[in-house]
């Protein structure tokens, strides 16, 4: 199984240099010499990470196969993808956004809220987006609000704030 962990922004200068934008900040899931997949629409692509370079809020990326400007101009947009058995372990309360993806959020009390449709990044923390009853609801990933997590269970418990839903 794959897992995307970035998405391509577009290219970076004129050799086929590539500016991605990762999903977590560990950019340690893509390594000099590992193969990836570019996906794209109906396009896919496997490549050799040929040098990875930290820029603010992205990386450079070159891989072997892209070598000019028209070569990374055609995979911007593409989801950067890695085998699932190649990510980097995290510590127990960390979590990869696929992981949480497709959770149950219950409140204290017991109450269904909804499911986690999917999870943003921003600068201080993720946001759970939250499919509900009748509408859809952002919740910050943050520990006072989130009490548990149990991916086994696919479940999360969270404490309901005033004016948070």
């Amino acid at each position: 199984m794959k897992i995307s962990v970035a998405y391509i922004k577009g290219p970076r200068g004129f050799r086929g240099e590539l500016a991605a934008v990762l999903y977590s900040p560990m950019f340690n899931n893509l390594r000099e010499g590992m193969t990836i997949t570019l996906e794209k629409g109906e396009k896919s692509g496997d490549f050799v990470v040929e040098f990875i370079k930290p820029l603010t809020k992205r990386i450079g990326l070159k891989l072997r196969g892209i070598e000019d400007q028209d070569g990374a101009e055609f995979w911007k947009g593409a989801e950067v993808l890695v085998e699932k058995d190649k990510l980097v372990p995290l510590n127990e309360s960390e979590f990869y956004h696929f992981e949480l993806e497709g959770t149950e959020i219950y409140g204290e009390d017991g109450e269904l809220i909804g499911i986690v449709k999917s999870v943003d990044s921003n600068v201080a923390n993720a946001i759970l987006n939250v499919e509900s009853e009748n509408r859809e609801i952002m919740i910050p990933f943050v520990k006072a609000i989130v009490k548990e997590v149990n991916i086994k269970e696919k479940k999360i418990v969270i404490r309901k704030i005033e004016g948070l839903f």
